[in-house]
């Protein structure tokens, strides 16, 4: 196969492992446009829609240990196929579901099968590309999904307006089955030749077992994942599924306006993360930032949660700010490699599920405490919670961030630098 051919291929079969990426965000974030629909759909109150959003993490974080050796044995293709066709069958599960529990296992189907997305494109990304290419892919992969992300939340609203909630998920069934065929009929796992290929840590069962052994025993690797989870809060719970109906009721937005505002948290993600890796890089320093722009997130929450008088286009900056200082979270899956340099894959693994099962406890709380605070008589819209119910409750997102530079004062930045340095081709 001759140089051109290959490198189609090769980035042919990447953005396919990406559009997925970007598919199961929008499925992931999007029910967040559709709180009040679900409530009305199934007769439950906030708490019941938090977990019913939050199915999709019970099953999301728990595979995050097994699902880099799954992949390592049965390769991309196979997986990615099985992935995208589960993601396609929950969401048209969840799309026709009149009982709660049809519609939790649609939801179950869509983590499942969303939980191989991100490990599959990093297994495209080490076999197909030279392993100096990695951390540029692995960063424009992110602004990808990031995204999708933002797709799932205001280009959704607009299509709830015109398909309602059950044929927007319709069409995401649709398009995650047609995604599933095409990843089967093109994507390979290994180019003709594998050489300059630099693949990913393979582990076997046996030695999954010691890595996860070795750093669950290492103080460092819990302080890492417990402030990575402390950041990611108000991506996973507040962008992700409380933030649109807050805005509503607090900020008196429209729903499609609230939509997009959200939805810029994305886009700040989207800028700063491959900003704050590159910055991380050339200063070879992580602490400094994981503190800094923890507070900085704080510093641009606040104004939203407290101050109900501010204008459309302040809440939009200040919520691109949010996102913009919270990618600094992703420096806390480097320290995960630096604090344990002899099981990467596993550290990575291990801190990713800290996060998202703390994302999976903190959605369905959002709602008990929503539920807890107010005494209303009606569950037919989240209209019925005051303003100060609101702010209470989600005062929980900057004590998240407050706590998050609390905990990482803790964080020893180990010297590994100049070792990872000089394996870099």
């Amino acid at each position: 196969m001759n140089q051109k051919k290959l490198a189609a291929m090769r980035w042919t079969i990447w953005l396919l492992a990406a559009l997925f990426f970007f598919y199961e965000f929008v499925i992931r974030v999007a029910p967040s446009v559709m709180v009040g629909d679900l409530m009305n759909a199934f007769a439950i109150n906030a708490v019941g829609v938090g977990s019913l959003a939050a199915f999709y993490l019970y099953i999301y974080a728990p595979m995050q240990i097994p699902v880099g050796m799954l992949t390592d044995h049965y390769g991309a293709r196979k997986l990615l196929t099985l992935a995208a066709l589960s993601c396609g069958l929950g969401c048209l599960a969840f799309s026709i579901a009149t009982d709660y529990w049809v519609a939790a296992f649609g939801r179950l189907l869509m983590g499942f099968g969303s939980a191989f997305a991100f490990v599959g494109l990093l297994y495209i990304s080490s076999h197909w590309f030279p392993k100096r290419k990695l951390s540029f892919l692995i960063g424009l992969g992110n602004s990808i999904g990031m995204l999708g992300a933002v797709i799932g939340q205001g280009p959704t609203s607009l299509a709830t307006k015109l398909f309602d909630w059950r044929g927007t998920y319709l069409i995401y069934a649709i398009v995650g089955l047609a995604v599933a065929a095409i990843i089967l009929i093109l994507v390979r796992n290994s180019p003709p030749s594998l050489q300059n290929i630099q693949p990913l840590e393979e582990e076997s069962p046996r030695q999954l077992k010691t890595y996860l052994l070795m750093v669950s025993k290492n103080p460092q690797a819990w302080i890492n994942a417990t402030g990575c989870f402390l950041f990611y809060a108000t991506t996973v719970a507040f962008a992700g599924l409380w933030g649109i109906p807050f805005l509503k009721n607090v900020h008196k937005m429209d729903e499609h306006v609230a939509s997009f505002a959200i939805s810029m948290i994305f886009v700040g993600w989207i800028v700063g993360g491959p900003l704050v890796g590159k910055w991380s890089d050339k200063l070879k320093r992580r602490k400094p930032f994981l503190l800094s722009f923890s507070l900085l997130a704080f510093v641009s929450l606040v104004p939203i949660i407290y101050v109900t008088q501010i204008s459309v286009f302040a809440t939009y900056f200040l919520l691109f700010l949010v996102g913009f200082f919270s990618s600094a979270e992703i420096l806390h899956f480097t320290m995960a490699i630096e604090i344990s340099p002899c099981s990467k894959a596993t550290a990575v693994a291990f801190t990713n599920f800290i996060t998202m099962l703390g994302g999976a406890l903190l959605q369905p709380l959002i709602g008990f405490l929503l539920d807890t605070f107010e005494v209303g008589p009606s569950l037919d819209s989240l209209g019925k919670y005051s303003v100060a119910t609101w702010q209470i409750t989600m005062t929980l997102f900057p004590l998240a961030l407050l706590l998050c530079f609390g905990v990482n004062l803790f964080l020893k930045e180990p010297r590994y630098h100049k070792t990872l340095d000089s394996g870099v081709n």
